[in-house]
């Protein structure tokens, strides 16, 4: 099961953060097995939310030199790709149901493009029968893996803001999907917009409704964890929260919009009472 997050422009609708936040809590809320990855040649910040660093920082190279993709590319083309070599990858992170899969540290893109263009295919394929449950944060516009990728996926977060004038280019340029296979995540949302999701589902009705759309509320809590290498903790700290506290209406929204996902790619989940 692939399940890629992608986005019409790139820094409005933190497509990152949702790909990160969703799949912790589909992890450690729903208790599924995650795959957590990213296609980025650069400017990405997957890893440095959950670990402090990440392969883009020069300081860091050594702590992704054993693991990440460019590692498990290597053992692919040799095919001496097993469940334990995966593992050995991948950065486990305690207690969570999810493997972060580190992105590039190469510095030649066209070498980069080269491997992926090679092996993209069938290494995301083997991916999937090791490990089930793929998310991949994959790079906005109209980049030429993630539409790859897209094509492959079994479900395609449709990651946008609130802004009229993202959906509007996103549904004159990049509309043309199997539209069974997409979910609209609405990140940073501000549920005192005039834009709030109920008058985008009236305003967009033949693209938006309940099941296909869901949303992730800015929250500057989350914002500075994950600046701080502790997204993790922060999500886990939230799981456990009551009604009274500041965090509950993110975490609820975030939960119910990771149900939805799940249930639109086909996964069961235990539906839960909550407090």
């Amino acid at each position: 099961m692939k399940i890629v997050f992608w986005s019409p422009i790139h820094g409005q609708s933190g497509t990152t953060s949702n790909t990160l936040v969703t799949a912790f809590v589909a992890g450690m809320d729903y208790k599924k097995k995650i795959l957590l990855t990213h296609t980025h040649f650069k400017y990405n910040n997957l890893e440095a939310p959950l670990v402090g660093s990440n392969s883009d920082n020069i300081a860091s190279k050594d702590y992704f030199c054993d693991v990440g993709i460019d590692m498990l590319s290597r053992y692919f083309k040799a095919a001496q790709i097993d469940y334990e070599t995966l593992e050995n990858c991948c950065i486990s992170l305690t207690n969570t149901n999810v493997l972060l899969l580190p992105g590039t540290t190469k510095t030649n893109k066209e070498s980069f493009d080269y491997e992926m263009d090679t092996i993209y295919r069938n290494l995301f394929r083997k991916l999937e029968t090791l490990y089930g449950i793929v998310f991949i944060d994959v790079c906005s516009g109209e980049n030429w893996l993630s539409q790859k990728l897209m094509e492959e996926a079994d479900l395609i977060i449709i990651n946008l803001c609130q802004n009229h004038s993202v959906i509007d280019l996103y549904l004159r340029c990049f509309n043309d999907k199997n539209h069974e296979k997409l979910f609209y995540l609405f990140g940073n949302y501000d549920s005192n917009s005039k834009y709030n999701i109920s008058n985008l589902r009236r305003k967009y009705h033949n693209v938006f409704h309940s099941k296909n759309s869901g949303v992730i509320p800015y929250n500057t809590a989350f914002l500075d964890a994950q600046s701080d290498g502790k997204a993790v903790e922060f999500i886990r700290k939230c799981l456990n929260v009551g009604k009274g506290d500041e965090n509950y209406y993110f975490i609820m929204e975030v939960r119910r919009t990771t149900q939805k996902i799940l249930q639109l790619a086909g996964i069961h989940i235990e539906m839960k009472e909550r407090t």
